[in-house]
């Protein structure tokens, strides 16, 4: 393991990451993002993304996973970025490792218009799973708009634990079920945003809703995908990192991507105040992240 770089707060190392997470503590890290090997099969100039068949790469990334689960903090957060060749067997894997119950959302972002796939419908998204260490107590900042709307916190169906009677509201009469926690509610209530219309409950708040289909343009890549060769060069866009670390991190936390690329993800946590470490294997990604760091 070689440490390859580091300044106040930050620690980039050309590594292995296995060796780098086996060697941190537990707990150590606040929020996990990776965008990970997508098993293409092709040989690029700066690294090799052939894991084999996608058994065989589940099989080499459980104990990474595993590892990840290790290192991360029991409030923290998890994003698998990944595509269509593995999204649903890292789905598989990450259920296994992290349990079914922690699974929190995958999220669909757009990374280009068509590319003219005349014989296939054109692959223009990537998938991110979002995996909590434990879904009672973890971290999320709501977004806010200037003006206030009613939404529901329920919804149609019986849901055992969730369709309990409450401020006299009782949801399993109404073959319905909550969708907040009792602790949830108390904060609402505290900030005097709990309604009851009709005999059910609302929320009256500026809050804005973050979908998990993330579309917008700054959303999509900005380099040529026809050269991937140079791709450590060419990351994903910092909207995508500056959503995740905003929404599920506090200025302060450390922040972890062990397949660091381009570096994207050093260089938003720094701007945003926040702690990192990172490896790659490649030296070459190691070398463009620090470049971004010092500019």
């Amino acid at each position: 393991m070689s440490l390859y770089y580091t300044e106040p707060g930050i620690e980039i190392h050309h590594s292995d990451n296995l060796e780098l997470m086996h060697s941190m503590p537990s707990g150590d890290v606040d929020l996990i993002y990776s965008d990970i090997l997508y098993n293409t099969g092709k040989d690029f100039k700066n690294y090799n993304d052939n894991l084999g068949s996608p058994w065989e790469a589940v099989e080499w990334y459980r104990p990474r996973i595993e590892q990840m689960k290790r290192v991360l903090a029991e409030d923290g957060s998890i994003f698998i970025h990944c595509n269509w060749r593995l999204d649903s067997y890292m789905r598989i894997l990450m259920d296994e490792i992290f349990g079914e119950k922690n699974f929190h959302n995958r999220i669909y972002r757009k990374h280009s218009n068509e590319r003219g796939f005349y014989k296939n419908f054109d692959s223009q998204m990537d998938v991110i799973l979002y995996y909590l260490k434990d879904p009672a107590n973890f971290k999320f900042k709501e977004s806010h708009m200037d003006k206030k709307i009613t939404t529901p916190l329920f919804e149609d169906g019986l849901v055992i634990g969730r369709s309990e009677e409450r401020m006299g509201i009782n949801l399993a009469d109404q073959n319905k079920h909550w969708l907040i926690s009792p602790k949830q509610m108390e904060a609402m209530l505290a900030a005097d945003e709990f309604r009851i219309i009709d005999g059910l409950p609302y929320r009256f708040s500026s809050v804005k809703a973050i979908g998990n289909l993330w579309a917008g343009d700054e959303m999509l890549d900005t380099y040529s995908r026809s050269t991937p060769d140079h791709a450590y060069d060419t990351p994903k866009p910092d909207a995508v990192l500056e959503q995740i670390i905003t929404t599920c991190s506090n200025p302060g936390d450390k922040v972890a991507d062990f397949f660091m690329g381009g570096g994207t993800t050093a260089d938003v946590a720094k701007k945003l105040k926040r702690r990192f470490i990172g490896c790659d294997i490649s030296e070459k990604a190691c070398e463009v992240t620090v470049e971004k760091l010092q500019r």
